[in-house]
């Protein structure tokens, strides 16, 4: 010390040197924080697996950060508002890359999404955007974003995980200006109070300021090249603890300097004298602090570990409060108490002593007035605690006002839901894989509090009831009701066609004879017409005997007419009732028109649905009912697979049917027309014969035209004669035909029967299986109709990677996604998606759970273990800190059980005025960790304090040295306390909820320390202990 005040100049250059030097290379610490300053799970964590996963099989229109744009209106958002968020939608869209947009999802592009994208009441839409920032900041990409995405008519918000934390620490900066001023201010008037100097004061500022701005630059430069651990936590730790301790230190070492000049020494002498024993003092103090904020390292948790830049600061300090104090003590002497003049001597603490002399003269009464205060605070802590990142800032940020909205409008549940991941070793995208991924939903779904979960088999939330075999046995239980009642009148009208064809048949036979009789009339003509001839070329020999034979021509002719009307009227009556049995068998056939067009596409479910059916439920092969059906189902091909074999056979056979019909109806309609232009044809020749006999009646002169009719007339008997045998032929040949189509229908019918009877039993069967069951028993069987979908397949991009390896669940909770009960879900979640794998072919899948909730379970339970290593190596460096500088066991002992019941009753006062009386749901979880390394730490800086003053006086009795202690350290302790107190208590303005609690939590125990267990119940165990508070060294006490 002695060469350090010597070289006291050439220390202040170093100093001032080594500090340009660091500012000058120095990154600025806040890009630095929103960098690398965000929470991260430690790996081996199941949101970090889910992390891990996403990264190696996310496209990357979907690897960004997510943004959820919010747009709302305290009324229904109207038409004309709904078309200009759309046009700020679509801006976006165009200007992807100018907006660092990588994908960006809205109820405009893909409409399945509106019930999920717009609020019930119409009041808010949302938007989902995913960014990624590149070479950019997230903070300018957020701000061009919310100047684009700015609508008129309604408000426009956003928010995200991200940006909350973004939120959080733009408020912690905030607030870190405003610790910074409200520290210094108050520093300056404690000091000026405490020394009534005005020099004195600023000693300690300017040491604890320059020692804090050179920490920082070290801190920035170890973050940017070593990726030292930063959070929002480390800047306002230093500048609390550092102002805090530093002043302490500040003050102990100029008190101890005071003192010593009030006893004569000379300047140089009186540094010494107090480097020699205060500085000790400060050294190992400053030694127990650094091992408290070290021991943060050992923590697996950023968040923890970024607080050990404390002790870089710590360690900063105590180099400046051994090199820069000695330089102003020096360079000032007793000028760095002016203005005060003569006595400058350091006062005794009367608080301290009169409350020493009490604990002294009444132990137990000092114990009980202890327990009193601390016993209560000890028993109502419970230690609940909060991950609610939304209460740290309240109510002023756009990010919470959004979430709020969205909570209110959707369910909290739906702005932050928890994401399953999974990944195989092999595509999901197949049926047997989709049917599991639906397996696996359903099970998440039965999960408590799942309100909803959204998977590539229920990509809007709702169950596809189309894919369970329950409902495809219901609709397809319905259309087989259909087809049977259908196949039931077919099979009637099919009979009945029968009969009444067997009916026609006698008809048929009469109508052909009656042909036979005509034809033989007709040949009985053409040779009258001959006999006819040769009595006119004989008619020189006797025109009377010609006109005799005209007249009995046309007698027969018009006989031959006569039966030609009959022969026409009876295949008249004929035809009439062929078109009644036409009629049946055309309404047959429009029945079968009635027929489901897609009854043999339901065959086939029913064949594919039947073969799962029996995949899956083996054992209802042994089921007599069951093998009924099966018989049935075998009978029609169902059950092999020939089911519709069955049907188009049917099919043909009707289309032959028709075209038989269409055949024979033609054929029918040109013989009726035949034989009414045969019955015509008598006419002319019977007017023909009438002027014949006029003509041989009038004048024989007519010989020649008659002569040269009648070969007119035996051509058209002739045709007469030709047209009846076809007329024959035809009918013969229809005859036939009808045999066949009776055959036939008959046939039809006898098949429809068996159908029939399998389409009822088969039937009867699916509508029991549909009934009796439930969805889950019943089977899963995906449509090929499903799969080659163009919106479907879309939607399934969202839940499936490209590669197909990586399959997503989304689970909306009904829970706010920050609270504890959400995090206990998580737990559910992760047993119930355990058990769902188990024994299918995802059993070996990696599996993971992602957001915000899962985070947090995380995160505590990554506390919880990092609290019980660090206390544990915090308490065994400080315990070995103090037995090393107080020679003792003992002491060691009951300081640290005094710091602990310290600790214990300000966590439950903080928790008593956080959660009792102003109604958070848990004090921050981050609290507890850094108020217990806070408090042991500044805790055992006063204890030093007191007992290495004890120390000094070990030549006394213990009640007399720890009561002049006391009297000696009570001022500087309480001086301390008090500017330690108000550092911790300019955090409070901060905004920043745990910074506000960490800062009650401090300040509590601070008070209590120095004003109940310091002064009472110390002294009580010293003077109980007497010489054994320095065992196991007692004899060196001696």
């Amino acid at each position: 010390m002695k060469r350090l005040v010597q070289l006291k100049w050439i220390v202040v250059l170093v100093w001032a040197m080594i500090s340009i030097l660091l500012a000058w290379k120095a990154p600025a610490m806040e890009p630095l924080l929103r960098e690398k300053g965000h929470i991260k799970v430690p790996e081996g964590y199941a949101s970090q697996r889910a992390a891990e996963i996403k990264s190696r099989h996310q496209q990357t229109e979907n690897h960004g950060t997510s943004v959820i744009i919010v747009f709302h209106d305290r009324v229904k958002i109207s038409g004309h508002e709904m078309g200009r968020i759309r046009g700020t939608l679509e801006r976006l869209e165009k200007n992807k890359k100018q907006y660092a947009i990588m994908g960006l999802t809205t109820h405009f592009h893909e409409p399945a999404l509106k019930s999920e994208l717009v609020s019930k009441d119409g009041k808010t839409v949302m938007a989902i955007a995913s960014v990624d920032p590149g070479g950019k900041s997230f903070k300018t990409v957020r701000a061009a974003l919310q100047k684009a995405v700015k609508t008129p008519g309604v408000e426009v918000m956003m928010t995200g995980n991200r940006l909350i934390n973004e939120d959080v620490t733009d408020s912690s900066q905030a607030g870190l200006k405003r610790t910074e001023a409200i520290t210094i201010v108050f520093i300056l008037a404690v000091l000026v109070l405490v020394y009534r100097s005005i020099v004195a004061p600023l000693i300690p500022l300017l040491t604890v300021g320059l020692s804090y701005l050179v920490s920082q630059f070290i801190v920035a430069i170890l973050v940017d090249k070593l990726d030292f651990p930063v959070s929002n936590f480390t800047q306002i730790f230093l500048v609390a603890v550092l102002f805090g301790i530093g002043t302490d230190y500040c003050i102990l070492l100029l008190s101890r300097f005071k003192e010593e000049l009030a006893d004569g020494k000379e300047t140089v002498a009186a540094i010494l004298a107090t480097y020699r024993s205060a500085g000790k003092t400060v050294l190992f103090s400053g030694i127990a602090v650094l091992i408290g904020f070290a021991s943060i390292g050992l923590a697996s948790s950023k968040l923890y570990q970024s607080a050990s830049a404390v002790a870089v600061g710590v360690a900063v300090l105590l180099l400046a409060l051994f090199s820069i104090v000695p330089f102003f003590m020096a360079v000032l002497k007793k000028g760095l108490f002016w203005p005060v003049r003569g006595d400058i001597s350091h006062h005794e603490s009367k608080i301290w002593e009169r409350a020493g002399l009490f604990a002294l003269a009444r132990p137990f009464l000092s114990l009980a007035i202890v327990a009193v205060i601390m016993v209560p605070l000890l028993i109502s802590y419970n230690g609940k605690l909060s991950f609610n990142s939304l209460d740290e800032l309240g109510d002023n940020y756009d990010s919470v006002k959004a979430f709020n909205i969205i909570a209110e409008s959707f369910g909290a549940g739906k702005a932050m839901p928890a994401e399953v991941v999974l990944e195989n070793d092999e595509s999901v995208k197949s049926k047997d894989y989709l049917a599991l991924i639906e397996k696996i939903s359903a099970d998440l779904a039965k999960v408590p509090h799942v309100a909803q979960v959204q998977s590539a088999t229920r990509p809007d939330g709702s169950v596809m009831k189309e894919i369970y075999v329950k409902n495809q046995a219901k609709t397809l239980g319905e259309g087989l009701e259909k087809s049977h009642n259908g196949i039931q009148k077919i099979k009637s009208g099919l009979t009945g066609a029968s009969g009444s064809l067997e009916n026609a048949k006698s008809k048929f036979k009469e109508a052909t004879d009656g042909i036979g009789e005509l034809e033989a009339g007709s040949e009985k003509i053409s040779a009258g017409m001959g006999n006819l001839s040769n009595s006119l070329s004989r008619i020189e020999e006797g025109i009377r005997n010609g006109s005799a034979g005209a007249d009995e021509l046309k007698s027969g002719v018009k006989n031959a007419q006569q039966q030609a009307r009959e022969l026409q009227s009876g295949f008249n009556q004929l035809y009439e009732k062929y078109q009644l049995v036409q009629s049946g068998i055309r309404q047959f056939i429009s029945q079968t028109d009635q027929l489901p067009a897609d009854v043999p596409e339901q065959i086939g479910s029913l064949q594919a649905a039947y073969r799962a059916f029996l995949k899956d439920n083996p054992e209802a092969a042994h089921d007599p009912q069951f093998q009924k059906v099966q018989q049935a189902m075998n009978e029609l091909g169902l059950g092999t697979g020939n089911g519709n074999d069955t049907i188009a056979s049917l099919y043909r056979q009707i289309d032959t049917v028709t075209a038989t019909l269409e055949s024979v109806d033609a054929k029918l309609s040109a013989i009726s027309a035949g034989l009414g232009r045969f019955a015509d044809g008598f006419t002319p020749i019977i007017n023909g014969l009438d002027q014949l006999e006029t003509g041989l009646n009038q004048t024989a002169a007519g010989q020649n035209e008659v002569i040269r009719k009648i070969p007119a007339l035996q051509k058209g008997i002739q045709g007469i004669t030709d047209g009846q045998a076809q007329l024959k032929t035809g009918l013969s040949t229809f005859g036939t035909h009808m045999n066949e189509l009776s055959a036939g229908l008959d046939k039809s019918a006898a098949g429809l029967g068996k159908i029939e009877s399998g389409l009822y039993d088969a039937g009867s069967y699916l509508n029991d299986l549909a009934d009796e069951t439930s969805m889950e028993q019943s089977g899963i069987y995906i449509p090929d109709a499903l799969l080659s979908n163009a919106d479907y397949q879309k939607a399934l991009g969202h839940y499936i990677s490209k590669d197909g390896k990586m399959v997503t669940f989304h689970l909306i909770l009904t829970e706010n996604p920050y609270s504890n009960r959400a995090m206990a879900d998580i737990g559910h979640i992760n047993r119930a998606l355990k058990d769902a794998v188990k024994g299918t072919k995802l059993e070996n899948a990696h599996l993971g759970i992602g957001g915000v909730s899962s985070i947090n379970r995380d995160l505590d339970k990554m506390s919880k273990a990092d609290y019980a290593r660090t206390v544990t190596f915090m308490l065994i460096g400080v315990a070995a800190v103090l037995m090393i500088f107080l020679r003792s066991i003992v002491m060691p002992l009951y300081l640290l059980a005094s710091l602990l019941i310290t600790y214990f009753a300000s966590a439950g006062l903080t928790e008593a005025i956080f959660v009792h009386l102003l109604g958070y749901p848990g004090i921050s979880w981050a609290v507890p960790f850094f108020g217990f390394v806070i408090l042991i730490a500044l805790g055992t800086d006063y204890s030093i304090f007191l007992m290495e003053r004890f120390n000094e006086y070990q030549h006394l009795p213990a009640k007399e040295a720890i009561l002049l202690a006391m009297k000696k350290m009570g001022t500087v302790i309480l001086s301390a306390e008090v500017i330690l107190s108000g550092t911790f208590a300019a955090m409070m303005p901060s905004g920043v909820l745990s910074l506000l609690q960490i800062a009650t939590l401090t300040l509590t125990g601070l008070l209590f320390y120095a004003l109940i267990m310091l002064p009472l119940f110390v002294p009580v165990l010293v003077k109980m202990l007497g010489k054994a508070n320095w065992w196991p060294f007692i004899a060196n006490q001696e």
